[in-house]
């Protein structure tokens, strides 16, 4: 498979501005998941997944266990299964496609398996969007960024700015915030790499709980010298609110390094389970560059994200 794209002109045109369809961007498709696989996967690892009925035009999650495709029909449902590059080799080598994309931006891929009628309902995501059509047909419509933030499968949304049908090798890139829904014509796999999002304040809360773990002190605040007089002393003035802010401001500078260094390791993190590694000799570090020397390759386990900043390597750390 290859990729068959312009990126500077993506990045330029159409990254977190306007969603934009790219007919056989993937040259020779291959489905890196096949359904009997996902099948399996999902009943045998109990996956994090979501079954998706159609009934009269209204999509409906099933809050029922997965128990294999025989029992649903032939008809009229999808199953989602988010982060399946976790839990199969072939989804995570898919997504070296995809590093002109720094590692740490990319979240995680969900594959959605659809028989004809099924698909996802309308939803809005606060995450920019890949969409890559795999085996079958499947319809998309995107709606404007502006347009009101539609509920998972409740909702629907008048007009639609794009509406494309994806054949295999086909993508369509929808920018966080863009409604958007899908359904199928035939059976049909649809893979959906998410992109990274987090909350200013969260980050802001996790990175001074870090400070505080690690015992950092704090500049001092104390009123300004250019206190001013002022006709009502119950009166914050914009003066002193600037100062406040001008300290916080400073206190960032001052912890730039720490700043960076725990965006790092909280990069490395993911917000999905890992497949735990199988039991393995513990080697010491000499070992290790023998064995390297000798042609033996390291694989990591799938689904960890590494980062470096300044040279050193962070990766999530997994308790068994």
């Amino acid at each position: 498979m290859h990729l068959i794209i312009n990126w500077e002109d993506f990045l330029q045109h159409h990254w977190q501005k306007r969603p934009v369809f790219l007919k056989k961007a993937i040259s020779h498709f291959i489905n890196p998941v096949s359904p009997e696989e996902l099948e399996k996967l999902v009943i045998e690892k109990a996956l994090e997944s979501q079954l998706i009925q159609r009934n009269h035009g209204k999509y409906q999650l099933v809050h029922k266990p997965f128990n294999g495709y025989a029992s649903l029909g032939q008809r009229n449902w999808s199953l989602r299964v988010e982060a399946i590059n976790h839990w199969h080799r072939g989804a995570e080598e898919f997504l070296a496609l995809f590093r002109v994309f720094p590692d740490w931006v990319k979240e995680a891929l969900t594959v959605v398996f659809s028989v004809p009628g099924g698909g996802i309902g309308p939803q809005t995501k606060p995450s920019d969007v890949l969409v890559i059509q795999g085996m079958g047909r499947s319809r998309w419509r995107v709606g404007d960024r502006g347009s009101s933030p539609v509920d998972d499968g409740q909702n629907d949304f008048s007009e639609a700015m794009m509406d494309e049908e994806l054949s295999s090798g086909d993508m369509l890139y929808i920018p966080k915030g863009s409604a958007h829904e899908a359904i199928s014509s035939e059976t049909a796999m649809s893979y959906c790499l998410h992109f990274w999002t987090d909350n200013s304040l969260r980050m802001i809360r996790k990175w001074t709980e870090s400070l505080s773990d690690e015992s950092h002190r704090g500049i001092e605040y104390a009123p300004s010298p250019d206190l001013l007089l002022r006709d009502d002393p119950t009166e914050i003035l914009p003066q002193d609110i600037t100062a406040l802010q001008d300290m916080m401001s400073q206190f960032l500078v001052q912890k730039r390094e720490h700043l960076a260094t725990w965006f790092a390791q909280e990069m490395s993190q993911t917000a999905y389970e890992l497949p735990k590694a199988p039991e393995a000799e513990v080697y010491a570090p000499s070992q290790v560059q023998t064995l390297l020397k000798q042609g033996n390759l390291i694989a990591p386990i799938n689904g960890a994200t590494y980062v470096t900043h300044r040279q050193p390597l962070f990766c999530q750390r997994r308790v068994a």
